[in-house]
């Protein structure tokens, strides 16, 4: 049975309990650290201890470490090398920013730039000098990138003054929270974003698509093919975003009146290591701007399509003991589709098909160009891609109608004619 008695040590009153099997320790309540210099609270604590030497030196520690966090109870982090710091700093910007692509943006500044050049470093200790070399360089990494017309970009971002202007306020969140002298970057110049030259927008040429279509045709008829034949007919016929369709429902799916009802987007969640969260696809319920909000005509056939495949999934899903999924271009597993897996699959095909390694979006600007050299106005066009103002629509794709531009020196050149005759 265990027994309890008070007991004197050093003018201090301690509780002694002795164990029923004979085991003794000593406890004291209410022992006085500090002042609590955040709060301005007193400090007490408890301490148990096996013997009375364990209780002086159990004092000792508690008093210690408190003097070493800055007499505070309150949790502190210990900055020693810059990663500490951009690490916090970023955990803090996270709480302030909602949108996902902007996270994704800066996390990529952070760790794919930041970080393998800077994270080693002791805050105070970088010069403007170092950083200044660096800036330059990224300068110059983005220019021949340009120069050199690469496909592949990584490590040559044209937003390097973002990632410095990122890179700065990691310093001064620094300044404010973590006693830091200075701010080397601010007296840094920046150097002028190179020019990209012809920035416009590239399309497949009908030969381009010619060859593409055919070399679709003379693949193998399986499942992988199947999907990947009917996510390219919808994306040349709809000129839909990669991750608007593949966001899309059954419910998406307009039978009696042949339309797809674009009201989401698919995007990529970036991993968080501190929290051990890992990265992953989900959906946001609303599309990259409110004129995203749209139905998008297509055939019949399309329609029936996306519906026959909806139904083979979901087939397969339950052959497999999997509960069924409303989306039309789900994972065998269920889950949301990425669209890095599929593109690294386009480019494949793309290179074997002898054609440029484009991305998802050339099909949604071939989409266009076959519109305007069709006839279609620019108000249905603007409609059917979803863009904010027709100024946008017509800005990036009014150099893709080379035969309306000769149809009007034919009808200037017809007027010219009628008057001088």
């Amino acid at each position: 049975m265990k027994q309890e008695e008070k007991y004197v040590y050093k003018g201090k009153t301690l509780i002694k309990t002795t164990k029923s099997d004979g085991s003794i320790n000593y406890t004291k309540r209410g022992i006085y650290l500090g002042t609590d210099s955040k709060t301005g609270k007193k400090i007490t604590i408890s301490i148990t201890a096996r013997t009375l030497k364990e209780f002086d030196r159990k004092v000792r520690e508690a008093k210690l470490n408190f003097e070493r966090n800055g007499n505070t109870r309150k949790e502190t982090v210990q900055i020693e090398k810059f990663e500490d710091l951009a690490i916090v700093w970023f955990n803090s910007y996270r709480t302030l920013v909602s949108s996902e692509n902007t996270l994704n943006r800066v996390s990529g500044y952070v760790y794919n730039y930041i970080l393998p050049k800077w994270g080693d470093y002791i805050p105070n200790q970088i010069e403007a000098s170092d950083v200044q070399i660096w800036l330059t360089q990224m300068a110059n990494n983005a220019r021949e990138a340009i120069d050199s017309r690469m496909i592949d970009k990584r490590g040559k971002s044209q937003e390097f003054g973002a990632i410095f202007h990122k890179f700065s306020d990691i310093f001064d969140y620094g300044i404010t929270n973590f006693g830091l002298k200075n701010n080397p970057t601010s007296t840094i110049k920046v150097p002028p974003r190179p020019k990209k030259g012809d920035e416009r927008v590239k399309v497949l040429s009908d030969t381009e698509l010619s060859i593409w279509l055919s070399f679709l045709s003379r693949l193998p008829n399986n499942r992988t093919n199947t999907r990947f034949k009917l996510i390219i007919d919808c994306l040349l016929q709809g000129g839909m975003r990669i991750n608007e369709l593949t966001a899309l429902e059954i419910s998406d799916i307009l039978v009696h009146t042949s339309e797809i009802s674009i009201s989401k987007t698919l995007m990529w969640k970036n991993n968080n290591k501190q929290l051990g969260i890992k990265g992953k696809v989900i959906c946001k319920r609303t599309p990259k701007s409110d004129s995203g909000n749209r139905r998008i005509l297509m055939t019949p056939k399309i329609i029936e399509r996306l519906v026959e495949w909806h139904d083979y999934m979901n087939n397969y899903f339950k052959k497999h003991g999997l509960p069924e999924s409303k989306l039309i271009f789900p994972t065998i597993s269920g889950e949301y589709m990425c669209d890095r897996n599929e593109r690294t699959s386009l480019i494949k095909r793309l290179k074997a098909a002898n054609l440029p390694a484009y991305g998802f979006h050339i099909f949604r600007h071939t989409h266009a160009s076959i519109l305007l050299n069709q006839g279609a106005n620019w108000k249905e066009i603007q409609v059917r891609m979803g863009h904010k103002s027709i100024s946008t629509t017509m800005d990036l794709y009014a150099h893709l109608a080379p035969q309306k531009k000769a149809q009007a020196v034919e009808l200037i050149q017809q007027k010219l004619n009628e008057l001088s005759a």
